[in-house]
């Protein structure tokens, strides 16, 4: 399967594979190796193809390095027409599905597998969480904020996730804020919390999978959380929290009226955040 895309879109790979795995077939993902690795913890994928590796640059040009048939079916979920050329070398036989959404109805992750159900029924029920290894006992029961993401228009303003922040504390959350690579220095008012200060992406999701909560934008490590299994609320203004919502069975999205994360309010993710308490309760869990 070929999707080379950052880590949010990656993940949300994984309703398609788990699909073709119930239909007997394993996956080797063509991703950037840097994301997909994280991957092959999922026991129905069989191998990563690193798209970034100057062995594979290739493909983008519709060559393809290794053995010619060697796959039974290439899912190529790109309009490249160079990736869908080399997919035809790669591989029997060839299902090329357009990236973006065709619906606003329905999940993205949902529609890529629906874009195969020739070759596998489309998976309806909540994914297994994505192996992370053993959990360690930083941050165990803690609450986890991003505020980050890799676009300024889709992040919630800093100063609301900090007073977000206070208000859990108060409510008895111990409160971690997370800061990667594309968060600058956090205001003073922080001060008074923990930082999880540019983790590796290993152990970010492994000590997501020990969460509380995770808050966070409509960013990567929000599908990551998802993903391993956290009590995810994501926080969504120009992109539709319907389509690109994090593929996990414990995700409450908060959509600002506006379009502009200016516009969403503190009290909106604090309620999101106690009916997600509130499905957890009735769940048992």
């Amino acid at each position: 399967m070929i999707r080379v895309g950052a880590l949010g879109d990656v993940l949300l790979t994984r309703r398609l594979t788990y699909s073709l795995s119930r239909a007997g077939l394993r996956s080797t993902l063509f991703a950037p190796g840097r994301h997909a690795s994280w991957l092959r913890a999922d026991p129905w994928i069989e191998g990563i193809l690193d798209s970034e590796s100057p062995r594979l640059a290739g493909a983008f040009a519709g060559e393809w390095p290794g053995e010619h048939g060697v796959f039974d079916l290439a899912v190529v979920i790109s309009r490249s027409d160079g990736l869908a050329r080399a997919a035809l070398l790669a591989a029997t036989s060839i299902i090329q599905v357009p990236p973006e959404p065709s619906r606003d109805d329905i999940s993205i992750a949902r529609q890529w597998a629906d874009a195969v159900g020739g070759a596998a029924a489309p998976f309806a029920g909540p994914l297994p969480p994505l192996p992370t290894g053993p959990l360690g006992e930083f941050g165990r029961g803690a609450t986890f904020i991003h505020p980050g993401s890799g676009s300024p228009s889709k992040n919630w303003p800093l100063e609301r996730f900090i007073e977000l922040s206070q208000a859990l504390k108060v409510a008895g959350h111990r409160v971690i804020l997370i800061r990667g690579p594309a968060e600058g220095t956090f205001p003073t008012a922080a001060r008074g919390f923990e930082v999880f200060d540019r983790p590796s992406l290993g152990a970010l999701g492994a000590t997501l999978a020990g969460s509380r909560l995770f808050v966070g934008n409509d960013s990567g490590v929000s599908h990551l959380a998802a993903a391993a299994g956290a009590p995810t609320v994501t926080l969504f203004g120009p992109t539709s929290d319907v389509v690109w919502r994090p593929d996990g069975h414990e995700v409450v999205t908060v959509r600002s009226s506006t379009g502009g994360m200016e516009g969403m309010a503190l009290g909106e993710v604090l309620e999101a955040v106690e009916r997600l308490a509130r499905l957890r309760s009735s769940a048992g869990r």
